[in-house]
């Protein structure tokens, strides 16, 4: 690493900057949350629940109370440590996500801080990363991201540790933080084919050396999900569930490509974001040249400077998890098409990658390949002339940010319709009258998250209702033949049953469905009638 200045700031400066960077994020984040709580999601259900119950001393259940192997244990374990079985693991989602994501940004900062020449582009990536509307959105909901992608950028950072001064502690350390993440979700496995390529492609290493640091990182991190996957095959006969779709790669690279697209987008007064969303494409400019140096350098058979191996892990990460999503999407992995969620890992080590780029190509670390290549006159002024454009630039770029956040909070607090505290769930007459009744059976809604969460128990299950009136009619047979005493709940609303091809007035007519009750947002059935046979 290069020689650093000696007209640097005391430390604490810097240090205080970074932590007033990471407490403006955890402050965005929580100002999604006020004043109706923790976003909600489908998948919030068996996180929520299977917390409550760990709380309450039964286990790894679902809400059904089914075994969880959905996904991974490491979230819903966290909520309920940190609930203390003496709060809701619901109450407590939202502070931790804001908290975690505020972890994320400081130890993001203190890393670029140690390795990076310019102080400047380090202050940027972190209060770039506190102004990011995905990533705060991500946070400000109750789901699993904050925590994987803060246990993402601890392995990465860890990993460049290790190829740059060869500690065996830092490897060990990336090891454990990859364990976690994959312990957080499945996807994780994309993380450690990633570092495990880059230990087999380390330069100065004998090709046995490489074997056995590879080995030993995939068995130190692909142990805990071992165990967890034999676990879910002696306790439920499967490894692992979820929902399979059939998808193709045009559409599955299209859907990614709507999903990035905004992240290099502009949001300032007299300023047409379109146009200006092309040079938020800068710091994705400076990776290519940077993959381009590098792959220059390799070529010529040189050892790769230790001041570019960030650019090398988390670039190769980028490139890891860019292909490991797409493919899974094209096969058809999911069913719920190409959600921002997918890609959510992907913003720090792009962004951080690009700092690094735009570090050494403009010529603020002494030894610059791409500047030295312009000769001895050029070789002085081209960096600052550079660096005051591209300082420039980013400032104008980060700037943009601070629009789509407010604009995001604004809309979380005056719609909250995914806040469980929102006054549109405070107010249905479907959840009053489910708290009122408790009915006893599996209930299927076109919108079960609020079912779930405002009635839980660990003795009823909430389903999505099939969008299908073929698919609904074989389900409630099945279900019906197993003795299940189930209900329908049909929230008359746009937002839930605009996906489905029948509404209200045919669940009215249905000869299978008794009607329990007519309320001003929907109704309640009953199955009844259907053969007791498949």
């Amino acid at each position: 690493m290069s020689a650093r200045r000696s007209d640097a700031p005391p430390r604490l400066n810097l240090t205080l900057l970074l932590a007033a960077a990471a407490a403006l994020g955890a402050v965005l984040v929580l100002a999604r949350q006020v004043p109706y709580g923790a976003g909600l999601h489908s998948d919030s259900i068996n996180y929520l629940g299977v917390a409550r119950n760990l709380a309450a001393g039964v286990g790894f259940r679902e809400p059904s109370a089914s075994v969880y192997v959905s996904w991974p244990p490491l979230y819903p374990l966290l909520l309920a440590a940190v609930s203390f079985d003496a709060l809701d693991p619901l109450d407590v989602a939202g502070p931790v996500n804001a908290a975690l994501f505020g972890i994320t940004i400081f130890v993001v900062g203190q890393y670029l801080r140690r390795r990076l020449e310019s102080r400047f582009l380090a202050v940027w990536a972190a209060l770039t990363i506190a102004l990011a509307a995905p990533l705060a959105g991500q946070a400000a909901v109750a789901l699993a991201g904050a925590a994987f992608i803060l246990l993402v950028t601890l392995t990465l950072i860890n990993t460049d540790a290790f190829l740059a001064r060869g500690r065996t502690s830092s490897l060990v350390w990336a090891g454990v933080c990859a364990a976690l993440a994959w312990q957080t979700r499945y996807a994780g496995g994309a993380l450690l084919a990633a570092v495990v390529l880059m230990l087999l492609l380390q330069r100065g290493a004998r090709p046995v050396q490489r074997v056995r640091r590879a080995a030993g990182f995939a068995l130190l991190a692909g142990a805990p999900m071992a165990a967890w996957l034999v676990r879910n095959q002696l306790v439920s006969g499967t490894l692992l569930t979820g929902p399979r779709g059939f998808g193709r790669l045009p559409a599955a690279l299209s859907g990614v490509g709507e999903v990035l697209w905004p992240w290099a987008a502009f949001d300032l007064p007299l300023v047409d974001w379109q146009a200006a969303a092309y040079l938020g494409l800068l710091p994705t400019a400076a990776l290519a040249v940077a993959c381009g140096v590098l792959v220059r350098e390799r070529w010529r058979g040189r050892r790769m400077p230790s001041d570019w191996l960030p650019c090398y892990v988390f670039g190769g990460f980028v490139l890891t998890w860019f292909t490991a999503i797409t493919v899974s999407l094209a096969l058809g992995a999911t069913s719920a098409g190409v959600e921002e969620r997918y890609l959510g890992p992907l913003y720090i080590p792009l962004l951080v990658t690009a700092a690094f780029a735009l570090d050494r190509i403009l010529g603020f670390a002494r030894e610059a390949p791409f500047i030295a290549a312009l000769g001895p006159r050029w070789r002085r002024r081209a960096p600052r002339a550079a660096a005051a454009v591209v300082t420039a630039v980013l400032c104008f770029w980060t700037a943009g940010q601070i629009e789509p956040n407010a604009r995001e909070i604004r809309r979380s607090n005056a719609e909250g319709v995914y806040g469980y505290a929102s006054p549109f769930w405070a107010q249905s007459a479907i959840l009053e009258w489910i708290r009122r009744n408790q009915p006893e059976g599996l209930i299927f809604s076109n919108e079960p998250v609020a079912a779930s969460l405002h009635n839980y128990s660990p003795s009823e299950g909430y389903h999505y209702l099939p969008a299908g009136k073929e698919d609904k009619q074989e389900l409630l047979q099945r279900w019906r033949a197993n003795g299940v005493t189930f209900y329908v709940v049909w929230f008359d609303d746009e937002r839930f049953s605009r996906h489905h091809d029948y509404g209200i007035a045919a669940l009215r007519a249905s000869p299978d469905l008794e009607l329990v009750a007519e309320l001003a947002d929907g109704a309640i059935f009953k199955v009844v009638g259907l053969p007791d046979t498949e």
